[in-house]
């Protein structure tokens, strides 16, 4: 009996396990209840994505991953912390993402109203290749990976870039001024008609400085008449500093230097003069005869020879307009000069025999028992004149070059083709006012100038 029973419940029981398990396999169980391993199930079909799609939108495969039963609850506990962190990767992606893209666009936006604010100022400072180049600036900055980049950069340093972008043509400005103001100082300071002398030909130089305050027809060629001998002595005191020649030296006295006519000084045929004595009558007589004796012994008897140590002088200071026939100056033809080449004749043998004025600047001599007076009679009225020569032909009229100085300032003074001998002294003091007018304001603005840099230091 107990046999019976047993095997009745056995079949009783696996009776109910195979209803139980019909049920299983007809009803699926959730994934919780499966402790063993599971083949696994088959995933829902999906429409393909695109590359570029899928990597915009990562989280897509997170559902699919939600579908898939997994095979263990421990394989469930590992892959949840996964899929947490996938999920919160792609949030913060996405969200600097938009952060990204939004942050910019409103910066843009501000920086663009403040600049179409400054728009209207600079762009009547700026140049049409400026305002290319800032449009192309703008649309790049307008680019989404740049303007990442430029997060940093505020709409005020770019206002500031803007500006320094307008200075260039303010400086371009400031130099043409300069340019301008340049161009003013290099002309004469007369030149704006203030001045008009009665003669030919007129020119006044600043020594000191070198400027020229005033000129008048400087380049027309007028006969210099006795301004030649300025160099005759020139040549001479070349001789003398080269030691070819002493004062003391005996000058011979030749028959055709005693023959020579207008001014000279009483010399005798065959006598021997002092090379001071003839040096004397040429600078303050104004002798023709005493520079015939000197152009003989100098040219070893043949002036010509002279007179072109006289024009290799000339071209080599400069004097580009000027040709010499003769050393006293006397009617020639083809004998002519400038008030420009006279100007630079003058201040050349200044500087090179600054002592030459112990002589120039006397008002009379005497030799032989005869007193000539100085024919430059500004040495006599004018305050400061101390030279130089003067001169006078029919074919140019009366010239002079005139020099002054007063303090630190020397002038030179070149009239050429006055009426008179008169006009001559009264239009050559004119000239010499009006130069040490214009040296006194010159000096005045230098010395507010000193003060001025003083003060700022």
């Amino acid at each position: 009996m107990f046999h019976s029973r047993t095997s009745n419940t056995l079949i009783l029981q696996l009776f109910i396990m195979f209803l139980l398990g019909s049920l299983v396999f007809s009803f699926p169980a959730p994934a919780s209840t499966y402790r063993g391993s599971v083949s696994p199930r088959p995933q829902k079909e999906t429409t393909p994505v695109a590359p570029d799609q899928q990597k915009a939108t990562p989280a897509v495969t997170a559902p699919a991953k939600k579908q898939a039963a997994p095979a263990t609850k421990a394989t469930q506990k590992q892959s949840a912390p996964k899929k947490t962190t996938a999920t919160k990767n792609s949030a913060k992606k996405k969200s600097a993402e938009q952060k990204a893209a939004s942050a910019p666009a409103g910066k843009k936006s501000s920086a663009s109203k403040k600049t179409t604010k400054a728009a209207p100022k600079a762009s009547a400072q700026k140049p049409a290749s400026a305002q290319k180049s800032g449009t192309k600036k703008n649309s790049a900055a307008s680019k989404p990976k740049q303007a990442v980049q430029n997060k940093k950069q505020t709409p005020s340093a770019s206002v500031k870039a803007g500006s320094q972008k307008t200075s260039p043509p303010a400086k371009t400005g400031s130099n043409a001024a300069t340019k301008k103001t340049a161009s003013k100082a290099d002309k004469p300071a007369a030149s704006n008609k203030n001045l008009h002398l009665n003669v030919k030909s007129a020119l006044l130089v600043n020594m000191t400085t070198g400027k020229i305050y005033y000129e008048q027809n400087p380049d027309k060629p007028i006969a210099p008449a006795s301004i030649t001998k300025v160099l005759t002595l020139y040549v001479l005191r070349e001789s003398l500093a080269q030691g070819k020649i002493s004062w003391k030296t005996p000058i011979p006295v030749s028959s055709r230097a005693v023959a020579t006519g207008g001014s000279s000084m009483h010399l005798n045929k065959g006598e021997k003069v002092p090379l001071s004595e003839l040096v004397k009558g040429i600078s303050v007589v104004s002798a023709n005869n005493a520079c015939v004796a000197l152009a003989e012994y100098l040219g070893k008897g043949d002036p010509k020879v002279f007179v072109g140590q006289m024009n290799a002088k000339a071209k080599k200071i400069g004097m580009t307009k000027s040709q010499f026939k003769n050393p006293n100056g006397l009617p020639a033809q083809g004998q002519l000069s400038t008030a420009r080449d006279i100007a630079k004749l003058s201040m050349s043998y200044l500087r090179a025999f600054p002592d030459s004025l112990s002589i120039h600047s006397l008002t009379t001599h005497s030799y032989n028992g005869v007193t000539h007076r100085n024919a430059n009679s500004l040495l006599r009225t004018y305050p400061g004149v101390d030279g130089l020569k003067t001169g006078f032909v029919c074919s140019s009229g009366y010239n002079i070059t005139a020099t002054a100085k007063r303090g630190n300032t020397r002038l030179v003074a070149v009239v050429l083709g006055a009426q008179t001998a008169k006009i001559r002294q009264l239009e050559t003091a004119r000239l010499l006012d009006y130069g040490f007018k214009q040296a006194a304001m010159e000096s005045g603005k230098n010395t507010a100038t000193k003060k001025s840099t003083k003060k700022t230091k």
